[in-house]
Parts: C-alpha cells; sequence; structure tokens
C-alpha cells in the first residue's frame, strides 16, 4: 500500500496532473475559516493563513483626518501585529461583501472583500489599567484584495492590498460582547 502511494506521488510531481485546484467554493470557504480565525483573534491561527512570503500593502485613513499612512508589512511583522489582538476583550469582524475571481489555471484567486471592524480606541497618550480603560470604540471599514493560492499543498492568502477608513464611536453607542 505504501509503495503504491510513493508511486501515486511520484507519477503525479512528474506530470504536474496532481496540483491541487481551485474553485470558488473552495476559496469561500477558505476566506470564512479566515474571518473566523480573526474573530477568536488567535495569532497563530490567524498566521498559518498567510504564505511564507505573504506581503501587506494597506492605506489607512485615521479619524483624525490626517495624510493617509501607508503600511507595507510582511508575514513576520503581520503575524507579531496578529498577537496584539489577543488582548481585545470586545471585538466584531462583519464582512459586507466577498468577490472571487478564480485564475484560469485555478492555481490562484482574486478575493474582493469590504469588512467593518468594530473594535475598543485605546488613545495613544492615555495610561491603561484595564482593558475597559477606553471611551470610543473604532469603527474601521476596509476594502481590500487579496491573492489566494496554494503553498505547500495547502491554501493561503499570498498578499494583501487593501484600504480602510477609521472613525471613532462613544462607547455606549455600540453593544459588543464582553469576551
Amino acid at each position: 500500500m505504501i509503495r503504491a502511494s510513493v508511486t501515486l506521488l511520484v507519477t503525479c510531481v512528474l506530470l504536474a496532473g496532481c496540483t491541487p485546484e481551485l474553485d470558488r467554493g473552495r476559496v469561500a470557504e477558505f476566506i470564512e475559516q479566515a474571518d473566523n480565525a480573526a474573530r477568536k483573534r488567535y495569532a497563530p491561527e490567524i498566521c498559518e493563513l498567510r504564505g511564507e512570503k505573504f506581503t501587506l500593502n494597506s492605506t489607512f485613513h485615521g479619524h483624525e483626518g490626517r495624510k493617509p499612512a501607508e503600511i507595507e508589512m510582511t508575514r513576520k511583522l503581520y503575524c507579531q501585529q496578529a498577537g496584539q489582538f489577543a488582548r481585545l476583550r470586545q471585538y466584531r469582524l462583519e464582512r459586507k461583501s466577498l468577490d472571487i475571481d478564480v485564475a484560469p489555471d485555478r492555481r490562484t484567486a482574486i478575493v474582493k472583500a469590504e469588512y467593518v471592524e468594530t473594535m475598543p480606541y485605546y488613545e495613544p497618550d492615555m495610561m491603561i489599567a484595564t482593558p475597559d480603560d477606553f471611551r470610543e470604540f473604532q469603527v474601521v471599514e476596509s476594502s481590500d484584495e487579496s491573492v489566494v493560492g496554494f503553498e505547500g499543498g495547502d491554501l493561503r492568502f499570498l498578499s494583501t492590498r487593501g484600504e480602510s477608513y477609521q472613525s471613532l464611536v462613544p462607547k455606549e453607542s455600540v453593544q459588543i460582547p464582553y469576551e
């Protein structure tokens, strides 16, 4: 049995006929998995879904109306930043739209999605003693375009480009469960 599996694997590699293929359903399941990982705010699971050469390029429009910040991150920095989400006790992620365009070779897909994230806003110059030490929630509306493809046989984000707009709302105006 093992010999037959090895022979099949070698034949597939030689013929390149066993490369996994994408379809819209598989990509949609992957995006749902990624969204659920973000909702749980568990960095190792979030990071695992990014390819080794993953890059994030984003334009962030802050609430104060200054010039937008251009953000570029490698996978390593992205994963470090994802670790900070674990401290949040109130967080909500809502996907507003999802569009999947599978490439003709079925090895990659372009995923366009719009999200709204709501989380506490901790003022930069304020000393924080507890996770409840905030006065406003930040609402971040974003449009992302990601390239999804196979790496090592698993589906991964290969890159993401996005644009985000931040606004602040009073803490009392939003009801998010405390987790």
